[in-house]
């Protein structure tokens, strides 16, 4: 009987923190700090679909103005590709494979900071 209850209660922490891992408080990625974890969904206009991450953030959000938005609309990046909006928040982020990517945060949505951010953190 103690055996069940231990297993149990193991199983119970374990589904505990996977929930809270992808299912953790509503946060925007707008706000985020070097070293946070979020799970958001990223809408990406080359395709349509949005896709889901989870992904640390390793270095300040830059906030752009609108000449600096100009200024990266005038690269070769996505020029001719009029569905391609930047916005004003970009965000630097290692995904769980180790890419870095680069995020405009207007772009997220159902974005979750986990509540274990400290131990997937590291």
């Amino acid at each position: 009987m103690l055996y069940f209850t231990l297993s149990a209660g193991a199983i119970a922490v374990m589904v505990l923190f996977f929930v809270s891992m992808f299912y953790g408080r509503s946060a925007t990625l707008c706000d985020a700090k070097v070293g946070e974890v979020y799970n958001f969904e990223y809408l990406q206009p080359l395709n349509g679909k949005p896709k889901r991450w989870m992904a640390k953030v390793v270095e300040p959000v830059v906030k752009l103005d609108d000449s600096a938005i100009q200024r990266l609309n005038r690269r070769d990046y996505r020029k001719n590709d009029p569905k391609f909006q930047r916005s004003h928040h970009l965000v630097t982020c290692e995904t769980k494979n180790g890419e870095i990517r680069q995020f405009y945060c207007e772009r997220t949505t159902n974005c979750r900071k986990p509540l274990f951010n400290n131990l997937i953190s590291s």
